[in-house]
């Protein structure tokens, strides 16, 4: 769904840039899967359930911000 929304509002001339562009920050954000497991014996469970949760409201709150812009792009 996401790779079609950006073949949707991207460039035409700039299609495959995009597309690699979705198709690399999801590849970056799954080798990032590695935090959970590499401070699981090393903080405490609370603290990195808070950084997980930290995480989510930024991405969030990052979205939201842009969301009349992504708006208008798929008009």
């Amino acid at each position: 769904m996401g790779l079609s929304f950006v073949s949707k509002v991207g460039p035409t001339r700039f299609q495959g840039v995009m597309q690699g562009g979705w198709l690399l920050a999801t590849a970056v954000g799954n080798k990032l899967l590695f935090i959970g497991s590499f401070f699981w014996e090393k903080i405490a469970l609370w603290q990195l359930w808070t950084i997980f949760v930290v995480t989510c409201l930024l991405s969030a709150a990052f979205i939201f911000s842009i969301l009349k812009r992504l708006e208008r792009a798929t008009k």
